[in-house]
């Protein structure tokens, strides 16, 4: 019951970003309040704190902690590592496509590993965004799982709540991104999570049981 009302809530949330693509005036409202509240020495700092958020760091963190979970013998978990964070690339670049919102700044492009591509980033949902909370909710995941001792456990939740925090915050204040676009990000992101943790195991085991001998 609490994960089909997470459901509709993630749902809903995301569509109700949806319907205010074409009207600013949510946007534009925190978006000036945020700027009111923001000083302009923090524009610097968040400009380097929004690229743990890029699409390499990302990828490689992501590698590193498959790698790490699969030394380790937890090859279940480092599958679904890779489904959720790789997965979700792809699905925001699908929505990216299928929505096609300019961002708030000058046109940017697609660039991974310092190759860029021509094809326009688009801003609905937030690409950083996403990636961050996909990564590091799975951190949040595997510590409570595995992460005995309290307070190592509560340090860890701490910085990937940070993480999120911050990488979502510098969108706005870059203006690399409407409000709109990071909270529809955070919402199709926690949908997208919870499937993946429910559905893989299950793919895995139902996958190792028709490949056992019979």
């Amino acid at each position: 019951m609490k994960i089909n009302v997470i459901y509709i809530l993630t749902i809903s949330v995301f569509l109700s970003m949806v319907f205010l693509i074409d009207s600013n005036k949510f946007d534009k409202l925190l978006l000036d309040w945020m700027n009111q509240l923001t000083p302009s020495s923090l524009q610097e700092p968040m400009s380097y704190l929004t690229k743990l958020g890029s699409g390499e760091v990302m990828i490689i963190l992501t590698l590193v902690l498959m790698g790490f979970l699969y030394f380790k013998r937890e090859k279940l978990y480092a599958l679904m590592l890779g489904v959720i964070v790789f997965g979700g690339l792809f699905l925001n670049l699908g929505l990216k496509l299928l929505f096609q919102r300019e961002r708030p700044g000058e046109v940017r492009y697609l660039e991974v590993f310092g190759q860029s591509f021509e094809l326009a980033s688009y801003s609905f949902p937030s690409g950083h965004t996403m990636r961050t909370f996909l990564l590091f909710a799975f951190i949040i995941y595997i510590s409570y799982l595995f992460i005995t001792k309290r307070a190592i456990r509560l340090i860890s939740y701490a910085i990937a709540v940070f993480c999120i925090s911050v990488v979502a915050l510098s969108r706005m204040i870059l203006e690399a991104h409407y409000p709109s676009d990071i909270i529809a990000a955070i919402s199709i992101s926690i949908l997208w999570f919870i499937i993946c943790i429910r559905v893989v195991p299950g793919l895995v085991r139902k996958y190792s049981r028709t490949q056992a001998p019979s």
